[in-house]
């Protein structure tokens, strides 16, 4: 069989994840295609756009029809600007007090949820001389952040967007279960959402963006689009685990494949323990493939003795316990030639990340966030 990462093996030295950046210009075009032509996509890049690498993706979906950026720290937002990326971004989260100044000089809307927030970042766009496009941050039933929207905290969001230095750009909130089948409660929470705006309305108070979709809400929700969706997980070709099909079909591509690479093949005789702790003791002669990825790379040391990797498009088990930097496999019934230097799929287009986590009990988003640093990027067009 040929192996189809033959080129890409030439490229790094142990463990890589390949970057896709074709299948990410198809992703973003796709989500263009079924968002409503009247709504901005905000892409969502924080964690370093979910392990896949925050700049070049950043770059490749505002060239390919993302009107603007989101992202979770004040630094990730630097570390893009830096960069040359100029387009609005977005941070969703909290950000320190002792960070306002680096929002307001680089030009970077924030999230507010509570008076203290507004009333310190107002302050400091005064002292600067500059002033903050903000986004008015809605509970309406995921109850993280957010000002209440029940009607309590009217008033005080009224006052909130009247403080100078700042500019009331958007309003937003996040749902909590548009990835599940339970509509009732994302009807809910979409309502609470709008009746708050009418009320902020009435007020004298009004948006340019109103936003509240997420990944699942852009597929499944379309009328709730209004100015503005948040596309997440979507863009790296996943989707929320679980998530019902909605009106709007998609075509999405996995974006990151992760491989490592065989670095010794050996047989052992019967009687023979494998890694820590002698967890596997081979039942027979047994031809062993050490695989150059573990742990510290982000494959977790709960697939030990069992989870199945892929070497030549055939399924090996980890054998014994994965340690820090390898992984051994069990190759006796492969029914190829395996050799030193073969390239070993972890997940990507041949086996979802949703595989490995089905495995753990977890979601597909931590997979690929798990990915380490000290594994290398190789972007690919």
């Amino acid at each position: 069989m040929v192996n189809k990462y033959e080129n890409t093996s030439y490229l790094f030295d142990r463990s890589c994840v390949e970057i896709d950046l074709s299948a990410l210009k198809n992703n973003i075009r796709e989500i263009r295609r079924v968002t409503d032509p009247k709504a901005d996509i905000m892409a969502v890049v924080k964690a370093d756009a979910y392990g896949h690498g925050a700049y070049e993706c950043a770059r490749t979906l505002v060239e390919n029809g993302a009107n603007g950026l989101c992202i979770a720290t004040i630094d990730e937002a630097i570390h893009l600007r830096q960069r040359g990326i100029t387009v609005r971004l977005l941070i969703l989260g909290g950000v320190d007090v002792s960070r306002y100044a680096d929002v307001i000089r680089y030009r970077v809307d924030m999230a507010v949820y509570d008076t203290e927030t507004a009333k310190f970042l107002s302050d400091e766009a005064v002292k600067l001389g500059g002033s903050c496009d903000i986004h008015i941050k809605l509970d309406t039933g995921m109850g993280r952040i957010g000002f209440p929207a029940d009607g309590s905290a009217t008033d005080e969001i009224a006052e909130v967007c009247k403080l100078p230095g700042l500019k009331p750009y958007g309003v937003f909130s996040h749902f909590a279960v548009a990835d599940t089948d339970d509509d009732e409660y994302t009807y809910a929470q979409f309502n609470r959402f709008m009746k708050q705006i009418e009320d902020l309305k009435a007020k004298g108070i009004t948006f340019e963006k109103r936003h509240i979709c997420n990944s699942a809400g852009i597929l499944r929700f379309p009328e709730m689009h209004l100015d503005m969706v948040r596309a997440g997980l979507i863009l790296y070709g996943l989707t929320p685990p679980g998530c019902p099909e909605g009106p709007n079909r998609i075509n999405l591509v996995p974006v990151m494949n992760w491989l490592a690479k065989v670095i010794h093949v050996k047989e052992v005789d019967e009687g023979t323990s494998v890694s820590y702790g002698r967890h596997f003791i081979a039942k027979r002669k047994t031809k062993v493939l050490t695989v150059s990825v573990g742990y510290a790379d982000g494959l977790s040391r709960r697939f030990s003795n069992g989870f199945e990797l892929l070497v030549n498009g055939e399924r090996l088990p980890i054998i014994g316990n994965v340690c820090m930097d390898m992984c051994m496999l069990d190759a006796t019934d492969m029914k190829q030639e395996v050799k030193k230097g073969d390239t070993v799929v972890i997940f990507g287009k041949e086996r979802l990340a949703d595989e490995l986590a089905d495995y753990l009990g977890t979601i597909n988003y931590e997979i690929t966030c798990d990915v380490g640093k000290r594994v290398q990027r190789i972007f690919v067009d």
